[in-house]
């Protein structure tokens, strides 16, 4: 059971990057494998959205699905090996043979560790927390895709769309049929682990863009994490990474708003040539398929970064750009507040 789990991860890993490299690896150019895998991670999660939607408002079975999802998932691996598998092989050469960085990488492994073996054996308590589980659960033992209630087993005349559009979780459901693995396992190991090693490679993209030196880059890694690990509030995404971490909640505060802010770093950096705002709508729009909460958080943490870049820096046509970029969320908030006034429902069954 552990070793099919830990091969789980490592397959989350691979088709991260395949999907990612389409969008973050040009020729000629340099590449980051943290952006590269986050992307791909988003990019991931919103392709799924469009498979499994039209699927689940169909009233049609998750073996479907899963069987559906499995043909793009191969195609686009392949393509990502023959384009891209020679950069992929020249990127981990360069990280290998630099052993200079051997102390570095080996303590952030170390750290990593140890945080995934925390956020796996925490105790989680929270309602959230078991519906969540009891919704990959449901959805696998009844081969249907949010139809029952979780906590009941009781079916339900409509979609609840507080959690239908966050397929996410239905994801989960899908490679516990594909594996075998309970959703216990699936959830809170296997992406608990896959959601604290993105965090922490994103936490090691931004330490390495402010320090060339491994040593300082790694005291300020250090520093993050336990600024982080001692930040566990009610208020705080630390709460939701340390407790919580394979929730969408969490990946929206400690992925989709880091790799905001890295973004928002490229863009000072490099400019738009670096892809910022193609980048910046995947992310966006690959986070309204994780949680509800995108409809909100996104928003504000677009705007607070960079529209003030755009307005002091006299570049007020990026405005449009942004606004484009959160049009995921806009479009979700409107869905969502129509359907909790009653203007309409979706129902799980033909009427």
């Amino acid at each position: 059971m552990i070793v099919k789990a830990l091969l789980v991860i490592i397959c989350n890993f691979i088709l991260y990057l395949a999907f990612g490299s389409f969008f973050t690896v040009r020729k000629g150019r340099g590449w980051s494998l943290p952006v590269a895998v986050t992307v791909g991670f988003f990019v991931y999660y919103a392709l799924f959205a469009v498979f499994c939607l039209p699927i689940m408002f169909t009233y049609r079975p998750l073996s479907l699905l899963t069987r559906v999802w499995a043909v793009p998932c191969a195609v686009i691996l392949a393509a990502a090996i023959v384009c891209y598998g020679r950069r992929w092989i020249e990127k981990f050469r360069k990280i290998v043979s630099d052993r200079t960085m051997y102390p570095f990488w080996a303590g952030v492994i170390a750290v990593t560790v140890i945080l995934v073996i925390l956020a796996v054996i925490t105790y989680n308590f929270t309602l959230d927390a078991a519906y969540y589980v009891a919704n990959v659960t449901t959805n696998v033992d009844t081969d249907m895709i949010n139809v029952y209630d979780p906590f009941t087993g009781n079916w339900q005349d409509h979609f609840e769309l507080r959690y239908v559009f966050a397929t996410y979780y239905t994801a989960d459901a899908v490679v516990c049929q594909l594996t075998g693995l309970p959703a216990l396992i699936q959830t809170r190991f296997v992406m608990a682990a896959t959601v604290i090693v993105i965090v922490n490679m994103l936490y090691v993209y931004i330490c390495r863009y402010f320090w060339e030196d491994h040593r300082r880059a790694f005291l300020m890694y250090l520093f993050m994490t336990f600024v982080n690990l001692l930040f566990i509030s009610l208020y705080t995404s630390s709460n939701f990474l340390a407790t919580r971490t394979y929730e969408g909640k969490s990946i929206v505060g400690n992925i989709s708003i880091v790799m905001i802010f890295i973004l928002y770093m490229m863009l000072i950096k490099e400019g738009e040539s670096a892809g910022v705002f193609m980048k910046l709508f995947i992310v966006c729009l690959g986070t309204a398929t994780v949680s509800s909460t995108a409809n909100m958080v996104i928003p504000a943490a677009v705007f607070i970064m960079f529209v003030p870049y755009a307005v002091l820096g006299r570049k007020l046509k990026l405005l449009g750009k942004i606004l484009m970029c959160i049009v995921p969320e806009i479009v979700m908030m409107i869905v969502y507040v129509l359907y909790v006034k009653g203007y309409y429902a979706i129902y799980t069954f033909p009427r």
